[in-house]
This record gives C-alpha cells, sequence and structure tokens, in this order.
C-alpha cells in the first residue's frame, strides 16, 4: 500500500477501519482472520510500527528521506484509525511535524527530537492496537513472533530478543536451535569481514546426531573418538584450502546451517514460545512489529537432535567450487 508523501494529500479521503468496532460478540478471532478483513488498517499500522522500529535501530541509510517516510506512514496509520475524525491531529499536528523535518534550517539533532516526541504521544493509541492483537494471538503465532525476534536485524540486538533467548532457552531443545542459528550469523559476519579463519572451529560447534551413531551399536567411546577424529579432519583438510576456496566453503556451511536451524525450531514447541515471549517483556512497538508478520507459516518437516542426516550429508557433500553469491544469502 503506498502512503501519501504529504499529509494534505489525503486528509479528505476517510478511512476504511469500520469492521474493527464490530469484532465483540463473533467470539476470538485469529491473526489471520482480523488482518484479512482490515487489510489496509493493518498495513498502513504495519508500515507505521516499521518505521518506528527504523527509528529506533538507526536502520535507514539517509535521514531526510526516512523523515519523510516517517510522515507518510503515520499519516497513512491516521488515515484508515479511528482518529481520522480529529481533523486537528490529522490537519493541524501532522502538518506541523510534516513542516519540520522537511526544514533544513532545523537541526537533525532537533528533529529526531520530535519525532520521538511524536511516537512518545502516539503511543497509548498503538498499545491499545497491540492490546486487541493479542486477543488474536495463538501459540503458533507467538512462536512465529520468536523466530521473527531472533532473526530480524531491527529486533534481533533489542534487550527483549536477549530476554527471549534465555527464557527460551529454559528449553533445551530451544536452546539448541538458538545455538546452531546463532553459529550461523557469526558465520555470516565472518564472511562479510573475509575472514575464514574459523572454518575448522565452526565446524566443531556443530552438533552431531549421536542417536545415529547409537543405531551402530557404537559405544560413547567409539562415538566420541569418531566425531572428534572428523572434526580434525575437516580443521586440516579446510586449512589447505586457498582463501577463495574456503570463502565458497563457508558459504555452503553458512546455506546448509541456517535451513537446518529454521527446520529444527519450527518443529519445537510453541506453547513454550508463547510462555517465552510474555515472560521476555518486549515493549509496545516490538510486540506489535512482531505480530503484525506473524501469521502462520507453512510446517517444517521434524529433525532429531543436532543436524540432521541429510543436511550433514549435504554439507559434507558440498563442491566448494559450485557454491557462491547465488546461494540466496542475504546481506
Amino acid at each position: 500500500m503506498k502512503a501519501a508523501k504529504n499529509p494534505s494529500e489525503s486528509v479528505k479521503r476517510g478511512g476504511t477501519n469500520d469492521k474493527m468496532t464490530n469484532q465483540t460478540a463473533a467470539g476470538k478471532k485469529t491473526l489471520e482472520k482480523v488482518l484479512g478483513e482490515n487489510g489496509d488498517y493493518y498495513n498502513a499500522l504495519n508500515s507505521f510500527v516499521k518505521t518506528i522500529k527504523q527509528f529506533e535501530t538507526n536502520h535507514y541509510n539517509n535521514f531526510s528521506e526516512f523523515g519523510k517516510s516517517f510522515i507518510a506512514s503515520f499519516n497513512a496509520y491516521l488515515q484508515q484509525s479511528p482518529l481520522r475524525d480529529d481533523k486537528k491531529m490529522v490537519n493541524g499536528y501532522l502538518l506541523g511535524l510534516d513542516a519540520v523535518l522537511n526544514n533544513t534550517s532545523v537541526e537533525t539533532s532537533k528533529k529526531k527530537e520530535y519525532i520521538q516526541r511524536a511516537i512518545n504521544q502516539i503511543m497509548p493509541a498503538l498499545s491499545s492496537e497491540y492490546s486487541k492483537i493479542k486477543g488474536t494471538l495463538t501459540p503458533e503465532n507467538y512462536h512465529n513472533m520468536a523466530q521473527g525476534a531472533l532473526n530480524d536485524p531491527m529486533i534481533m540486538l533489542n534487550p527483549f530478543a536477549n530476554n527471549l533467548k534465555q527464557e527460551l532457552g529454559k528449553d533445551s531443545t530451544y536452546g539448541d536451535s538458538i545455538k546452531i542459528s546463532e553459529l550461523s550469523k557469526n558465520m555470516e559476519t565472518d564472511l562479510k569481514n573475509d575472514d575464514f579463519s574459523k572454518l575448522g572451529e565452526y565446524f566443531q560447534k556443530i552438533p552431531y546426531n549421536k542417536d545415529a551413531y547409537k543405531k551402530l551399536n557404537l559405544t560413547d567411546q567409539e562415538i566420541n573418538n569418531m566425531m572428534s577424529s572428523a572434526d580434525k579432519l575437516f580443521n586440516d583438510l579446510s586449512s589447505s584450502l586457498k582463501e577463495e576456496d574456503k570463502k565458497r566453503l563457508m558459504y555452503s556451511m553458512v546455506n546448509i546451517l541456517s535451513e537446518e536451524g529454521n527446520k529444527q525450531f519450527s518443529q519445537l514447541d510453541k506453547n513454550h514460545a508463547a510462555t517465552s515471549f510474555n515472560n521476555a517483556n518486549p515493549d509496545t512497538t516490538t510486540g506489535l512489529y512482531l505480530a503484525l508478520n506473524a501469521a502462520s507459516k507453512s510446517a517444517v518437516n521434524t529433525t532429531n537432535s543436532g543436524m540432521s542426516a541429510e543436511n550433514f550429508a549435504k554439507m559434507l557433500r558440498a563442491n566448494p567450487y559450485a557454491a557462491g553469491a547465488d546461494m540466496g544469502l542475504q546481506y
């Protein structure tokens, strides 16, 4: 949905959110149904909350362009919300904020101060929006929200994300999945910096699936010896590669680990995710941002603890000369 660039362009349009006031007696609705029935409204709200998260995390390249986006998304939300009926708000207040943010004589630091004050001013309305959304959330929604919090650049460095990791980690299966995800992210960081010195070390941190070995009636000592031997062999062989070959091999490993982490996380206890998310106590904009992007995802095939045999084999078979930038990694 395209938001108006200037508040004055859309103040006369009127909103389409009349359905929002008539949901009481129908019983609890799912998040997907609510979003589907009020698409324009929640698209506008989502866009506005996203700009708030961008501001909070400095997740923009040009502040002048960001200021225009902030005004446009703020205006689009107001036009869809019940606040559209307050002409002082949509005409005077927003136009004044627009005039300041587009005034080159006003210092950037002052503009940022005004944006923060505007966010604080509208926060009671956003808190109300989050309360309505929370009433529709299922454990699966919370599970998706938790996964988003651990992977979205605008959330994953938030103190809330650290609290969430601690809460999720009270279930060891979540803890294992989070470790794989963090290992993948650390490898991605090294890739950006062209640092491949830890290739063998990273491989050693990938968990083996001990259950597979136990099916061969091997002793714990035999299993441990096989694993440590494989780790040492991989470390030695990877150190023999040229830098460009190490880079391609690390690309392949990151791609497999990312897929593995998503598979494991998707099949974990969703009720634990819901409890953990609420115990981590997100702030309003973080919770709202994640909730508006938490529609149910397709189920992923379950995996055992440790890396699945299929993905582990794929990684070991990976041709480092065939791997490259087309592997779907996002930077």
